[in-house]
């Protein structure tokens, strides 16, 4: 039975031998690929480099908050959220769009101020023809 045993052992041997060859060909092909990937993965940002871009940030929106006070728009600063530049400058242009209009809509309109027609023109004179032809629409 040793021999027999023996044998076993040895045929076992080789089949982990034979897996383990196949195996460690997939493994290396793993390998490259994670390499490959890990090339690709964004690197972690050190202290200096989020310090960085926190001012890069904060200069920005001060940014924002000036250009929107240069054009009367400061009131708008809660809401308005840009990433860049020409963003900004396109909301600007529409928001003052936005704000010339309402004005437009509510601007002053007098309500005594009406026009003078014909009519009350010879009325105010005393000219009972220029009435009647005003009626009639003579004028």
């Amino acid at each position: 039975m040793n021999e027999n045993q023996q044998q076993n052992n040895e045929q076992q041997e080789q089949q982990q031998e034979q897996v383990e060859t196949v195996a460690k060909s997939k493994y290396d092909t793993l390998v490259a690929e994670l390499e490959k990937v890990k090339t690709k993965l964004p690197k972690e940002l050190t202290e200096e480099e989020k310090a960085l871009q926190e001012k890069q940030k904060e200069l920005f929106d001060k940014e924002i908050q000036l250009t929107l006070k240069e054009n009367g728009l400061e009131q708008f600063k809660d809401i308005v959220k840009v990433a860049n530049d020409d963003e900004l400058k396109e909301t600007i242009k529409k928001l003052n769009k936005i704000v010339n209009n309402i004005k437009i809509e509510v601007g002053y309109i007098p309500e005594d101020h009406k026009q003078v027609t014909a009519y009350e023109q010879a009325k105010q004179k005393g000219d009972t023809k220029g009435m009647i032809k005003s009626l009639f629409g003579f004028n």
